[in-house]
């Protein structure tokens, strides 16, 4: 009976989520931190041992959102193993599903808030290759299906405590996806500014939403002034990303990169499968690396003489505004060719992103496509019934476009950085697409 009535719940329905995760980390999930998870158990480490070794204005702290990492510390000092603490993000994609799962159904029948939830889950095929290893994607995905549980909750019935609870997830968010700290930043005046229009109680909890997202933050903040003097100081990565989005060369692509630009070790990756040959792929590569070295090398020289991780994000910030305002065609183009790899995959400068395949790229290009395309006609739909009663869509819509719009501006290397938000495309996709079919479903 009890397990009847769990099945038959929506944390039932989803289970089989828990153990495709589950799966999957036992096969691909290695027992040794891998690219970025060798960043984030460094972090962790040092965390557990009050940075003693490092100084946390030359640790990799400043480059994380740091609650991910503090999260790994807790697991760690536990006695977790690297392998043992990937399992975490099998329950939080659980969790973060089954809650997509909840919200999808209060406006569609049960049956299609199943299927858009497997879609979800399916979408991107690279989820269960990074959500195998120590990133804080699914950590992310989480925080964003609770946020929309939340304020769907509020805006059917808004209490101060739902929207409370949701600036709380919000600045979790940021704390963990540090680009979403200006989101909540721009929701303020973006918010005032809506009301002052439109006169419209919408626009004022989006700014409330914002101010208290903030409010919450301000211990973080405090903390990195503290270490930086710099006010609202989140991360020290920002500037490199934009350093190459600004690069006038045409051969960068407005791609990022390292500043130790000597080697392409991605191209090490592609083996028979791949359908490439290995070798001459790195040859090929060779000469690129050589020309973005020629471009770059002086200023990385520089770069290195920095005292510490702010003076060197400063460094590359100024340079990156010289560039604008030097190259601006090279800024919009990067910008463009920035937009093409988060949306569709594509182009790279050097190489192809996982799984290092042109076939399978050429079909996640078509996949990222059809989404793209769905999602375009959704807010087309949208603006075609468009009412201030839709207080979901438009809210989603807002911060689809502040972070597609942020996201985009800084070097996009892959289309990692859409994970976080699917939840949010697919949501608002399918609430269009079902809002227009009632409305041209003739009452009975």
């Amino acid at each position: 009976m009890i397990l009847k009535k769990f099945f038959e719940s929506p944390w039932g329905k989803t289970f089989p989520i828990l153990l495709l995760f589950i799966v999957d980390i036992f096969f691909l999930g290695k027992n040794i931190p891998l690219s970025d998870g060798i960043r984030y158990w460094k972090t962790a480490s040092d965390i557990l041992n009050g940075y003693q070794n490092t100084a946390v204005i030359e640790s990799a702290l400043l480059l994380n959102g740091p609650l991910y990492p503090f999260i790994l510390a807790v697991f760690k000092g536990i006695g977790f193993t690297v392998k043992a603490t990937i399992y975490l993000n099998a329950i939080f994609l659980y969790v973060a599903f089954t809650y997509f799962f909840k919200t999808a159904h209060l406006f569609l029948v049960q049956k299609e808030a199943l299927i858009v939830t497997y879609v979800l889950v399916l979408i991107d095929p690279f989820l269960f290759y990074w959500g195998a290893k120590l990133y804080s994607e699914p950590l992310a995905i989480l925080w964003v299906c609770l946020l929309i549980n939340l304020l769907t909750k509020y805006f059917k019935s808004p209490t101060k405590k739902t929207l409370y609870w949701a600036a709380l997830i919000f600045c979790l968010l940021a704390l963990t996806r540090v680009i979403f700290a200006y989101v909540l930043l721009v929701f303020i005046p973006l918010g005032f500014l809506g009301y002052y229009l439109f006169k419209k109680e919408l626009f004022k909890s989006i700014a409330k939403l914002g101010g208290f997202g903030i409010l919450f933050l301000v211990p973080y903040l405090i903390f990195t002034y503290s270490i930086t003097n710099k006010v609202f100081y989140l991360s020290g990565n920002g500037g490199l990303l934009l350093y190459w989005t600004s690069s006038p060369y045409k051969s960068d692509m407005g791609e990022w990169h390292t500043m130790q630009i000597n080697h392409d070790h991605f191209a090490a990756r592609y083996n028979s499968f791949s359908g490439l040959d290995s070798l001459y792929l790195r040859k090929v590569n060779d000469v690129i690396i050589d020309q973005i070295n020629s471009n770059h090398s002086e200023f990385a020289k520089r770069l290195s003489q920095s005292k510490d991780l702010v003076e060197y994000d400063d460094m590359l910030k100024t340079k990156a505004i010289e560039n604008i305002k030097n190259y601006p065609t090279s800024f919009l183009s990067n910008w463009t060719l920035n937009t093409g790899r988060l949306l569709v995959g594509i182009p790279h400068a050097i190489y192809h992103k996982p799984p290092f395949s042109p076939l399978f790229s050429l079909l996640n290009t078509v996949k990222s496509s059809f989404l793209l395309c769905f999602f375009l006609v959704a807010i087309i739909l949208f603006f075609k019934n468009f009412s201030f009663s839709q207080y979901n869509l438009i809210w989603m819509l807002l911060l689809l476009v502040l972070y597609l719009g942020g996201q985009s501006i800084l070097a996009v290397q892959s289309q990692r950085f859409l994970l976080p938000i699917y939840p949010l495309i697919i949501m608002f996709t399918a609430i269009s697409f079902s809002n227009y079919l009632q409305f041209k479903t003739p009452k009975s």
